[in-house]
């Protein structure tokens, strides 16, 4: 037994503990252990609830782009104190228009606004002949054959009306029938804040107005109303 190597086996048995300790320690982590089971994503956690229960985490997809930011406003009407000479002059207004209500009317100057600035956009003479008075009409008119001679087209997106505001209050009185100049009643100036995107291109779409960049406009419009309570643009000035 002098001869027998006990040096090799002692390096053996020593071999032996090393590898059951590596293959207990690395084979947990690469080959010995199933993986670990993952659930399929619902339809329910896609729609931002899931059915897991309490404690799991509920997934939300991003918004559209679409959908990116704040809602769209509504409009400001902004109306003067019924004390304030303003006011009062509003109230002798309804007396000589038959219905007349501050709030009822800058609605209706929202949507004539509307509407005067998409037709002017889109050369509708027709249209403008419905809102505008007769000398603002061949303002107007004479706008869009400079454009046509230029052969420029203009691009309006009216975003949004944010404010109305009555700047100005007149009452008229109507020129008798036989002598009719002048048929407007009363005339109100508003004060109108938009948002739009308004721009002129040539024929080689180079830009030549304007901008490409959502912009804020602040106008001054002055609305008349007939004797037959039709209301119509009778003055525009840049706020």
């Amino acid at each position: 037994m002098a001869n027998f190597p006990w040096d090799i086996v002692l390096w053996a048995v020593l071999a032996l503990i090393v590898g059951c300790a590596v293959f207990f320690v690395l084979g947990r982590r690469i080959g010995a252990q199933a993986p670990e089971k993952q659930e399929p994503l619902s339809l329910k956690q896609v729609g931002g609830k899931t059915a897991a229960g309490p404690g799991k985490p509920v997934l939300t997809p991003p918004p559209l782009p679409n959908q990116v930011g704040p809602e769209r406003k509504a409009t400001d009407y902004d109306l003067p104190a019924k004390e304030s000479s303003l006011g009062q002059e509003l109230q002798q207004i309804s007396g000589v228009v038959a219905g007349f209500s501050a709030d009822v009317f800058l609605k209706k100057a929202e949507e004539i606004f509307t509407h005067t600035v998409k037709a002017f956009a889109g050369a509708d003479r027709a249209a403008l002949a419905k809102y505008l008075t007769p000398s603002v009409l061949a303002a107007f008119e004479a706008a869009l054959t400079q454009r046509a001679k230029l052969g420029s087209r203009m691009q309006l997106e009216l975003k949004q009306i944010e404010k109305l505001q009555i700047v100005s209050a007149q009452s008229v009185e109507a020129a008798p029938a036989d002598e009719a100049v002048d048929s407007a009643v009363c005339r109100l100036g508003v004060k109108i804040t938009s948002w739009q995107v308004s721009y002129c291109e040539d024929d080689k779409a180079v830009l030549i107005e304007g901008t490409k960049a959502l912009t804020e406009f602040q106008d001054v419009w002055t609305f008349e109303c007939d004797s037959d309570g039709t209301w119509k643009v009778s003055a525009t000035a840049v706020g």
